[in-house]
């Protein structure tokens, strides 16, 4: 690589590095705070947070790398014009093609990035997070009770607090649950104490109520029954233990591959395609980029994100109607990247003319623009 070829390549990779960074922290800002409301909530445990977080990560990782790219080669590229390094390119015989080379160069750092993210590391996220969802519903309120909370199972059923309650979280003092019946009155169990118990033959868990009462009806109705006890077990429910059904994120490209299902053949366009958008856009930003000197190093933010929405968007349609059928998945999500290429060509013909071809007169022509 020449010298000027290094230079742009590094400022291009700097740029698009910090703009990844800023993005990914917004995202996972949100992510977070989503799954702190969850654990608030009850509905994940604690020490469960971080790893949520991370696994959600990867899948961000995966639209954010394109649009990063994307406004990181822009940014780089306003800067040159900025502080007139561009201008003094030009006059040196620099011109279109030789921005391309380095800004092809780091768009394709971009797709082997994203590559190996969608067929490796975004299917196996997929599949762990769906393990953990599954055990999350299989998880007893029990793990996830915290003493002087109300606590929500899974489903909706359950409803539980405890007053006060032992480290290992076997015993509990002052115990309120409330149990919604399946074509029955739900009932409210009320207990001085409880300990939680487990059949290790059987594996089924139990909640032993100490000294309490329950109470069996609708509020609002006269029909009701109370039941004082010395001692009464609750079973907690089990589901059917059959495994989930894998969802189409989390299956490989040989499983997507020899597939007939119009989803399928959608969720592997899907992830061929956005490698491909990640170095179209890399080379669209680069005619893109141009601002005259009045107008600043983000003059073209705006255009740029106009620009890629629409394309988001499309990919994201072209993607649910292949899944449908409406779309025969030979044709794919190639018309709209062909509308993307089209534009970057009319943009580069439109600053140069065709001669952009030839190095020294695309850099004449781009000198007077």
């Amino acid at each position: 690589m020449r010298i000027l070829d290094r230079y742009l390549a590094r400022e291009m990779m700097v740029t698009w590095m910090a703009v990844l960074v800023v993005l990914l922290v917004i995202m996972v800002g949100n992510v977070l705070a989503r799954s702190l409301s969850r654990v608030t909530d009850g509905a994940v445990a604690a020490d469960m947070l971080l790893l949520l977080v991370a696994i959600k990560s990867i899948s961000l990782l995966v639209t954010l790398i394109p649009l990063s790219l994307y406004l990181g080669i822009l940014l780089a590229h306003g800067r040159f014009y900025r502080d007139n390094e561009m201008a003094v390119m030009q006059a040196c015989g620099i011109g279109w093609i030789d921005l391309m080379r380095p800004t092809a160069l780091v768009g394709l750092v971009g797709v082997v990035a994203i590559g190996l993210l969608t067929v490796f590391a975004s299917p196996w996220s997929a599949r762990y997070e769906q393990v953990l969802q599954q055990e999350l519903r299989e998880q007893s309120a029990l793990a996830l009770l915290t003493p002087g909370r109300f606590i929500e199972s899974s489903d909706g059923g359950v409803v539980l607090f405890v007053r006060e309650g032992s480290p290992d979280r076997t015993q509990f003092n002052d115990v309120f649950m409330y149990r919604a019946r399946e074509d029955e009155p739900p009932s409210v169990d009320s207990a001085r104490f409880a300990t939680y118990q487990r059949d290790e033959a059987s594996g089924n868990e139990y909640l032993v109520l100490s000294d309490g009462q329950t109470s069996v009806g609708r509020a609002g109705e006269a029909d009701f029954t109370v039941t004082d006890f010395r001692r009464q077990g609750v079973l907690r429910p089990r589901g059917d233990g059959d495994a989930p059904r894998l969802r189409l994120k989390g299956k490989s490209l040989g499983q997507l591959w020899g597939s007939e299902d119009p989803a399928d053949r959608a969720e592997l366009q899907w992830r061929v395609s956005i490698p491909l958008a990640a170095l179209l856009l890399a080379l669209l930003a680069v005619p893109l980029s141009y601002t005259s000197p009045r107008e600043g190093r983000f003059g073209k933010i705006g255009l740029a994100i106009l620009i890629y929405i629409p394309y988001a968007n499309f990919l994201v349609l072209m993607r649910k109607w292949i899944a449908a059928g409406a779309v025969p998945s030979w044709i794919g999500l190639w018309p709209v990247h062909a509308l993307v290429a089209l534009l970057t060509l009319w943009l580069l013909v439109r600053r140069v003319g065709w001669r952009w071809l030839s190095t020294r007169d695309a850099s004449g022509s781009g000198g007077g623009s």
